[in-house]
């Protein structure tokens, strides 16, 4: 079923395309025609396509679109025989992970699992243990290839999952947990060397910066009770939420591939499109580096709800039974024949697909059933959008006392509170993520469900939130 949005729709120039757009409620036109001007200035022209024998076939934005360099955030495009690397940038992979607790109470999360998730998080407390095989296994074939390279011989994190369970959530896994590739980027070779000897991950099971977060929330209300029952969502479940990426994997892939970009493309009227045709070896290896990096992204979000889950079964001194509800990326690639889809923070919403969909530290997350729009492309809002810069947030936001957030730093420490700087800086991101620093989450809900892109299933209301 086709899904339109003819009364919403909002069609601008860019480059000579032309951009179909659900707009935010309430949006400032400043602030819409500041995002419109840095897109205009992130596509090539139609002219620049077609020297590099490429196209742009379709250009969407979703209600979270918002100023953003190289790049806005909340961009879909449609590009065929070439990938434009720039769009997607260097977090490849981020994307949301839900999971709901079936044995937690809001009454469990007790002050002192504060202390047990800044140990777990931020000061060596992850205990992922990996061996070369499963490094490698995870790059070249994601989730499904870990599970199966960790089934002989497991230790610390890993050692207590149910791998049943796991393969089983690989049906609510988008592209069930893993890209293709063909091949490990050259530049993850020492990491992914196969051996078989069991050793602690630096990278993996990390949150990252920015506006990265694990959070613990409870569901405050249920609006579509059958598929949210078909989901493991009820009314006052307790919900791990967590928005992250694919690390140093990511910055590895965009930052060696836009450097080998503008060395062999320098004479180009644009150096950024990566033709299919005109350089299929650096095509083909950003094509398997993204997957690699995706793939690791997926690893990396399932690492860190493991060790959510391992921090509150330790606090409770009990197992915590646990399931998914849903693992999607917001910020890669999808290619289908000659068309790459990009989506640069924007959810796949496919028909019947589950879209989780955050709001700031104190708005809560959203989880919606995507109708698989055509006009929107199959795509949602990833989030509710800054609506200040995280300078302007810096300068003007202000954090409620009442926000309970952990961060790699305790700031009721009395050592800590006397390193007036430490805490200039601490409170200053802070502020880069408070809810002033987004749009209110209904005004980007309400476009997208009036426009037929989703629908509601069920809101949780944030109980803490981690912060990298």
């Amino acid at each position: 079923m086709k899904h339109t949005i003819p009364e919403l729709i909002e069609l601008a120039g860019c480059g000579g395309h032309v951009v179909r757009s659900v707009v935010a409620a309430g949006e400032p036109s400043q602030h819409r025609q500041r995002a419109l001007a840095d897109l205009n200035a992130a596509i090539p022209s139609t002219d620049a396509l077609k020297v590099s024998t490429a196209s742009l076939s379709a250009l969407v934005t979703t209600p979270d679109f918002h100023p953003g360099k190289p790049v806005p955030v909340g961009v879909v495009a449609d590009v065929g025989n070439a990938i434009l690397p720039h769009m997607i940038g260097n977090d490849i992979g981020c994307g949301m992970r839900m999971i709901v607790l079936e044995n937690a109470t809001v009454d469990d999360l007790k002050p002192n699992l504060d202390g047990v998730l800044r140990h777990k998080f931020f000061q060596g407390g992850r205990n992922i243990a990996l061996t070369g095989s499963d490094r490698h296994a995870l790059l070249r074939e994601g989730l499904p290839g870990l599970f199966e390279s960790m089934k002989s011989r497991r230790f610390g994190l890993l050692a207590a999952v149910d791998l049943q369970a796991a393969w089983n959530d690989l049906d609510r896994t988008s592209d069930a947990g893993v890209f293709s590739s063909s091949a490990i980027d050259p530049g993850f070779a020492h990491y992914a060397a196969i051996d078989n000897d069991h050793r602690h991950d630096a990278i993996l099971g990390t949150i990252g910066g920015g506006n990265h977060f694990v959070e613990f929330g409870v569901v405050d209300r249920v609006e579509d009770p059958h598929f949210a029952y078909n989901h493991n969502v009820r009314q006052g479940s307790i919900v791990i939420v967590v928005h992250s990426g694919s690390l140093d994997f990511g910055q590895q892939v965009g930052s060696t591939t836009t450097e080998r970009l503008r060395r062999v493309n320098r004479t180009a009227s644009d150096w950024r499109i990566l033709s299919e045709h005109q350089q299929p070896d650096l095509y083909h290896r950003y094509v398997n580096g993204q997957a690699n990096a995706v793939n690791a992204a997926f690893a990396n979000r399932f690492l860190i709800g493991l060790t959510a889950i391992a921090a509150i079964s330790e606090c409770l001194g009990r197992p915590i039974a646990h399931k998914l509800v849903y693992d999607a990326p917001h910020n890669a690639i999808w290619r289908s024949g000659s068309i790459a889809r990009h989506r640069k923070g924007a959810c796949p919403a496919g028909p019947g697909e589950p879209v989780i969909l955050p709001g700031s530290m104190g708005d809560g997350t959203w989880l919606l059933r995507g109708l698989g729009s055509t006009d929107a492309l199959q795509s949602s809002a990833h989030g509710a959008g800054r609506r200040l810069s995280r300078q302007e947030a810096r300068a003007k936001a202000v954090v409620s006392p009442q926000l309970r957030v952990i961060g790699s730093i305790d700031m009721s420490d009395t050592k800590v509170r006397l390193r007036t700087d430490l805490l200039r800086e601490v409170i200053g991101r802070l502020k880069e993520e408070a809810p002033a620093a987004y749009r209110p989450i209904e005004n980007v809900v309400d476009p997208m469900v009036a426009a037929g892109i989703v629908t509601r299933v069920a809101k949780i209301r944030p109980l803490l939130t981690i912060k990298g």
